[in-house]
């Protein structure tokens, strides 16, 4: 018999790991510490020469924001959930806590293939554990809901794809694949479940 583990738990550590990581990525942005710099205007362009690595963390945050709203869009009632859901959400949870080093590399050396490479996989492997675990997110009548997170996933996951194949001959422009995710903020509302009237 399967063991069995408290969902309040689980949610808990998700949404305490997800703050921590969106914390994280904000450490990236940062200037040099032993730069020599007197000028006020020198300082100003050193400021402005953090746009990559600032697109990155906006581009980072906001991926991080969206996981965890879905995680927590259609919660289950069950108070109790099992040991395989569980292994799936650390799993998941590891790559949520990869994400601010594969930012930090791709926000440092966005212009080079393997560096827009590794924070494709590590976006892809969240578009996939994502989809398992609205396995488990949604119960059976909710098919409508479903079926619009599956698609969200996969539009993140093409994204991610896109922005591997753009860095094979112009990675400096490879994260703007990113910005395709913005159609998700257009899909369609799921429709209203009447209500049964009286008998």
């Amino acid at each position: 018999m399967s063991r069995r583990f408290a969902r309040s738990r689980l949610e808990a550590l998700n949404d305490g790991i997800f703050a921590f990581a969106m914390t994280l990525l904000v450490l990236g942005i940062r200037l040099p510490p032993d730069l020599p710099i007197t000028d006020p205007r020198e300082l100003a362009a050193q400021i402005l020469g953090l746009w990559p690595q600032a697109l990155t963390y906006g581009i980072s945050f906001a991926v991080l924001a969206v996981m965890w709203h879905s995680a927590i869009e259609h919660r289950q009632r069950e108070e109790a959930i099992t040991s395989g859901h569980v292994r799936l959400w650390m799993l998941y949870l590891l790559f949520i806590t990869s994400m601010p080093f594969s930012s930090s590399v791709v926000g440092h050396y966005g212009e080079m293939a393997p560096a827009v490479w590794l924070y494709a996989a590590n976006m892809l492997m969240l578009g996939l554990l994502g989809l398992l675990l609205n396995a488990y997110n949604y119960d059976r009548t909710q098919t409508y809901e479903m079926a619009a997170a599956r698609r969200r996933m996969l539009l993140f996951m093409g994204s991610a794809v896109l922005s591997a194949l753009i860095a094979l001959f112009a990675p400096r422009y490879a994260l703007w694949a990113y910005a395709l995710n913005i159609l998700r903020l257009f899909s369609a509302p799921p429709p209203q479940r009447r209500r049964a009237g009286p008998g």
